[in-house]
């Protein structure tokens, strides 16, 4: 009894401090904003108070939803993605205005229309694009490929409080689309804001071609037998720390975090030893690294993710500083890394300067 009283306070601590930080940052951006266009010393009490209402409904639906999924909860948890991304975004706009202001007179009409129309038209274009998934096609030139092999290659779904259903049953309409032979999604197909039931996955019954699916990260946080379960419940083939072979091909998938464990380097693990350099290889690797390691052992492509692509401005910049192979195809000596987008989003349901993607990679022979 008394720890599970320590757990309720802790949660309630929890929940509080989350809800004053929050309401901090939404409190610290509209004064910004509004001080350009109104006297709002004399309300900053009335101004925090509502913000901390706001946080504080956000911060128990984000609580509950860990615990299950809610169409009241899983709403104020859209609406926390997008108060983070508008309060990014008027923060970069209000320090632009402020010291655009120290050199250059504005109209007032002028600033208010910028403050109206600027973020928000971002906004509209950015969750058009987010919920527009592309097929992007690639030709993959093979050194030894016995026949040309299409692959669908798609990662980063984050099925969760956000994206749902309609979602997976967009990704299973674009697979049905075009032809290929086989479809890879290399990890996050779940995001770990709430539950995994057993059929959350079910609309990628509905393709037409075998899915091969190695989780990433956050297919960990919901429980990675859950997701494991409702992956196979949909009728993928979960491929983890392990080998299957398709036509020509050898398929490898690795979750990098459970193999490299202390004591245990990429060179002594013996689940790559199973990487035979005679045969044609593919990784799934759902982080984009290790791939000069990879490629030594002779792994044709590598297939990766979890970047986003940096999904949107200005994150882009900041991701581009954490990995060294963002977005695209990249290759070497006939070797290849391929980094997708994603199809889905994490956090603000939103993408600037990046693509809701599925990749057609067309194997080809390469002519003598």
């Amino acid at each position: 009894m008394d720890k599970l009283k320590i757990m309720n306070f802790k949660l309630l601590l929890s929940i509080v401090f989350q809800s004053v930080l929050f309401a901090l940052i939404l409190f610290f951006v509209s004064f910004l904003g509004l001080n350009l266009f109104t006297d709002i010393i004399n309300n900053l009490v009335a101004l925090f108070i509502i913000m901390f209402i706001i946080s504080l409904l956000i911060s128990i639906s984000s609580t509950l939803e860990h615990d299950r999924s809610r169409g009241i909860t899983r709403f104020f948890v859209l609406l926390s993605q997008f108060l983070i991304w508008f309060s990014m975004m008027y923060l970069i706009l209000s320090a632009i205005i402020y010291l655009t202001l120290m050199f250059i007179a504005i109209p007032v009409d002028y600033l208010l229309a910028i403050y109206i129309f600027i973020i928000p038209i971002i906004a509209i274009y950015g969750y058009i694009k987010a919920h527009t998934i592309k097929i992007n096609e690639h030709e993959l030139f093979i050194e030894n490929l016995e026949e040309e092999i299409s692959i669908l290659h798609f990662s980063d779904v984050h099925i969760g409080s956000v994206n749902r259903g309609k979602l997976l049953r967009n990704i299973a309409s674009k697979i049905n689309s075009v032809e290929a032979d086989l479809a890879i999604l290399s990890g996050d197909l779940a995001d770990g804001s709430c539950p995994i039931a057993i059929d959350d996955f079910s609309y990628l019954k509905e393709s037409n071609i075998p899915i091969i699916f190695t989780p990433g990260n956050h297919d960990y946080y919901p429980g990675i037998e859950n997701v494991i379960k409702a992956a196979e419940f949909a009728g993928l083939k979960v491929l983890l720390n392990d080998k299957i072979s398709f036509k020509s091909l050898s398929i490898h998938g690795f979750f990098m975090a459970s193999v490299l464990k202390p004591g245990v380097s990429i060179k002594n693990s013996e689940d790559f030893s199973r990487i035979n350099p005679d045969e044609l290889n593919i990784v799934i690797n759902h982080f984009p690294t290790n791939w000069e390691e990879f490629k030594n052992m002779g792994v044709d492509i590598q297939l990766s993710g979890h970047t986003h692509g940096g999904q949107f401005y200005p994150i882009k910049f900041l991701i581009r500083g954490m990995f060294k192979y963002v977005r695209g195809v990249f290759k070497d000596n006939n070797k290849y890394l391929v980094v997708s987008d994603g199809v889905g989003t994490f956090q603000s349901p939103i993408r600037w300067g990046t693509n809701s993607e599925i990749l057609l990679l067309k194997l080809k022979k390469i002519s003598n």
